[in-house]
C-alpha cells in the first residue's frame, strides 16, 4: 500500500476538480468484477438467445419419423366374398354346364391393425404469414434492449458507490494524519514542560493535562482507525477482492474544487437528456405499442406451407409401398374472437397511461434530486470557505499562545485550548473536502455522467 502522508490542503482554491486515474482505475475494476453487474450480463446473454429463438421461428422445420408396427389381435373388417360370390358362381356353372367357378369360397376377416407394418415419413413445414412470430421477434429484441438498461443503471450506481467509498477511506487517513501531528506537538508541548520540571519551574503535575490531552486525541485516532478499517474492506468488498487488499492512494485527489458554474435548469436538462430512467420508460412505450400492433395484426390469417415424402409397406415389400408424396397450405383465420382483442387493448392503453404518469413523476424526482444537489454542493464550499478563515485563525492563535507559553506569558489551558480548536478545525476540513467530493459524485449519478 502506497503509505505516504497525505498532504492537508487547508486554503483551498475554488477551481475545477482533478481527476484520479487511480480512482479510474478503480471503477473499471468493480465494473468488471461486480457480481451484480455479472449478473446482468447473464440476464442479457438470456434474452439475447431468447430473441435469437424469435427470429429462428420463421426457419422451416425439417421431421423425420419412422415407426414399425407388429399386432395381433384386434378388431377384424369382415369382408363377405363367399356370401357375395358363391351365388354368382353356382349360377355361371348351371348356365354353362361346367364347375369352372368355385362355389365354396369363405368370408374374409381382414385384421384392422395392420402386422408387420413400416411407416417413415420425411416434412417440411415453414410459416410464411404469421404476424404473431413477426411481433414476437420485434418485442424480444426490445427486451434485449431493456436489459442493456439495467447494465447502464448499475454501472452508475457502482461507480458512484466506489467514489464514496473510496473518499471516505481517504477521509479516515487524512484525519488519522492529522491525529498523529497533533499528537507529535503535544509531544514537544510535553517535552518542553519536563524540561520546566527539570530546572524547577513547575511542577510534576503540568504534565497531566498534557498527557490526557494526548490520550483524548489518539482515542480519537483510535476511532478513525475503525472507519478507515471499514472504508477499506467496503471497498474491496465492491471490487469482490479480499477484505484486507491494500488499496493505492491518491495525494491530489483533493488538488482543488471547483464551482459548478452551470445553473439548475442547465443541469436539469442535461439530467432529462441522459438519465437512463426515462430510457426504461420509452422501451416499456416501445413495446406496449408493439403488443397493440401484435394484437391488431393477430385479425389477418396467418399461413403455412408442408411439404413430405414418406414410405408405407407391410412385411417390407417395398414393391408394394412405393414412396407416398404430400405437399399442402394451410391456411388458420379467426375471423371473430368475441370481443377479446378489444378488451387486450384496453388493457395494454391503460399501462401505457400508467408508463405516462411515471414519466412525469420521474421528471419531477430528478428535479428535485438536482435542486438538493446543486444546493448540498454550494453549501460545502460555502464552508469550504469558512474553514479556511477558521484553521487560519486557530493556527494563529496557537502560534501565539504557544510563544507567550514558552515565554511563561500563557497558561497551558490556554494552550491546550488553542491546539484542541486546530485540530477540531482540521478535522471538519477534511470531513468537508470529502464529503463535497461525494456530492459532487452524486450529481454526477444524477446527471447520467
Amino acid at each position: 500500500m502506497k503509505r505516504g502522508i497525505i498532504i492537508i490542503i487547508l486554503l483551498l482554491p475554488i477551481s475545477i476538480l482533478s481527476q484520479s486515474e487511480i480512482l479510474d482505475q478503480y471503477i473499471k475494476e468493480a465494473l468488471k468484477e461486480n457480481l451484480s453487474i455479472k449478473a446482468t450480463e447473464l440476464s442479457i446473454a438470456k434474452q439475447k438467445s431468447r430473441a435469437e429463438q424469435a427470429r429462428k421461428l420463421w426457419n422451416p422445420n425439417i421431421d423425420l419419423s419412422a415407426s414399425y408396427l407388429l399386432a395381433q389381435g384386434g378388431r377384424n373388417l369382415v369382408f363377405p366374398i363367399g356370401d357375395l360370390f358363391n351365388p354368382t358362381y353356382a349360377t355361371l356353372n348351371q348356365l354353362t354346364g361346367t364347375e369352372n367357378f368355385p362355389t365354396d369360397l369363405e368370408n374374409e376377416k381382414i385384421q384392422l391393425t395392420p402386422n408387420n407394418f413400416f411407416d417413415a415419413q420425411l416434412s417440411i413445414s415453414k410459416p410464411l404469414i404469421n404476424s404473431t412470430i413477426k411481433y414476437n421477434q420485434l418485442i424480444q429484441q426490445e427486451l434485449v434492449n431493456l436489459n442493456g438498461v439495467d447494465v447502464k443503471l448499475t454501472e452508475q450506481d457502482i461507480t458512484y458507490q466506489v467514489k464514496t467509498a473510496y473518499y471516505n477511506y481517504l477521509k479516515s487517513i487524512e484525519g488519522i494524519n492529522i491525529i498523529n501531528e497533533n499528537v507529535n506537538l503535544l509531544n514537544e508541548v510535553l517535552e518542553f514542560n519536563k524540561k520546566l520540571i527539570k530546572y524547577d519551574k513547575a511542577t510534576i503535575d503540568i504534565l497531566s493535562d498534557v498527557e490526557i490531552q494526548i490520550a483524548n486525541i489518539k482515542t480519537q485516532g483510535v476511532q478513525l482507525k475503525e472507519q478507515q478499517d471499514m472504508a477499506k474492506a467496503l471497498f474491496n468488498l465492491m471490487l469482490n477482492k479480499s477484505l484486507d487488499t491494500e488499496i493505492l492512494i491518491d495525494e491530489n485527489i483533493v488538488a482543488s474544487l471547483n464551482i459548478e458554474t452551470r445553473s439548475i435548469a442547465e443541469l436539469y436538462k442535461q439530467a432529462l437528456s441522459n438519465r437512463v430512467e426515462f430510457e426504461r420508460i420509452k422501451i416499456a412505450q416501445n413495446i406496449s405499442n408493439l403488443n397493440v400492433e401484435r394484437i391488431n395484426k393477430s385479425k389477418q390469417p396467418t399461413l403455412g406451407i408442408n411439404a413430405g415424402i414418406g414410405l408405407q409397406t407391410e412385411e417390407f415389400n417395398f414393391d408394394n409401398g412405393g414412396p407416398l408424396y404430400t405437399a399442402a397450405l394451410g391456411l388458420s383465420w379467426k375471423i371473430n374472437d368475441g370481443g377479446l382483442r378489444k378488451k387486450q387493448i384496453d388493457e395494454i392503453k391503460i399501462d401505457q397511461a400508467i408508463l405516462n404518469n411515471q414519466n412525469a413523476m420521474l421528471k419531477q424526482k430528478v428535479e428535485i434530486e438536482i435542486v438538493q444537489s446543486y444546493l448540498a454542493l454550494q453549501s460545502s464550499l460555502q464552508q469550504i470557505e469558512n474553514q479556511k478563515s477558521i484553521i487560519k485563525s486557530a493556527q494563529k492563535s496557537l502560534d501565539i499562545i504557544r510563544t507567550r507559553y514558552e515565554n511563561d506569558a500563557a497558561l497551558l489551558i490556554e494552550l491546550l485550548n488553542a491546539q484542541n480548536q486546530l485540530i477540531n478545525g482540521q478535522l471538519s476540513s477534511a470531513v468537508i473536502k470529502y464529503d463535497y467530493l461525494i456530492q459532487k459524485a452524486l450529481l454526477d449519478k444524477k446527471l447520467a455522467r
